[in-house]
C-alpha cells in the first residue's frame, strides 16, 4: 500500500508541475505582451515617418524625388533622402520583430518587403539608395534586405 511519505512525494511533484506550469504561462502572457508593445512602438515609427508628408512641399519632392533623384537640388535631394532614410529605419522595424519573436514569421518579412519595394523601387529612390550606400550605408544586413526587396519588385514587374 500507499505509505504517507509517497503520497507526499506525489502531491510535491504535481506542486512543481502546477508552478511550472504556472511560470510557463507567465512567460506566455509576457512574451505576447512584448510583441504587442513592440508593434506599438513599430506602427508609431511608421506613423511619424508618413505624416511627414502631410507637408505637401515635402510629399512634392518625394514625388519628384522617386521619378529623378539627380534632378533635385541639393537642399531636396537632403529632405528626400532624409525621408527614405528614415522610412528605411522605420521598416528595419519589421525584420527585427520577425527575427526576434518566431523563426518563422513570414508576414513581417513580407510587410517589410512591399514597403522597402514600393518606396525603394522608383529610379529616383534607387538612385538616392546607391549614393547613400556609397557616402554613409545602412548596416550590411538591412542593405542586404532592402536590395532583397527591390529586386523581388522588380520580378514581380513592380
Amino acid at each position: 500500500m500507499f505509505e504517507m511519505s509517497d503520497v507526499a512525494q506525489i502531491i510535491a511533484a504535481f506542486g512543481v508541475m502546477l508552478s511550472m506550469l504556472t511560470v510557463a504561462k507567465q512567460i506566455y502572457d509576457n512574451t505576447k505582451q512584448a510583441k504587442l508593445a513592440n508593434w506599438g512602438v513599430l506602427s508609431e515609427r511608421y506613423m511619424s515617418v508618413y505624416r511627414q508628408t502631410s507637408d505637401l512641399r515635402l510629399a512634392e519632392i518625394i514625388v519628384r524625388g522617386r521619378a529623378d533623384f539627380e534632378s533635385l537640388t541639393a537642399a531636396e535631394q537632403l529632405a528626400f533622402g532624409h525621408f527614405l532614410e528614415n522610412l528605411c529605419i522605420a521598416n528595419e522595424g519589421a525584420l527585427v520583430m520577425a527575427r526576434s519573436f518566431t523563426r518563422e514569421d513570414t508576414g513581417m518579412v513580407d510587410l517589410f518587403n512591399r514597403h522597402i519595394s514600393w518606396h525603394l523601387s522608383s529610379q529616383g529612390a534607387r538612385a538616392w539608395f546607391e549614393q547613400f550606400q556609397r557616402e554613409r550605408g545602412f548596416p550590411d544586413d538591412l542593405a542586404r534586405s532592402i536590395r532583397k526587396a527591390i529586386n523581388l519588385a522588380h520580378e514581380s514587374g513592380g
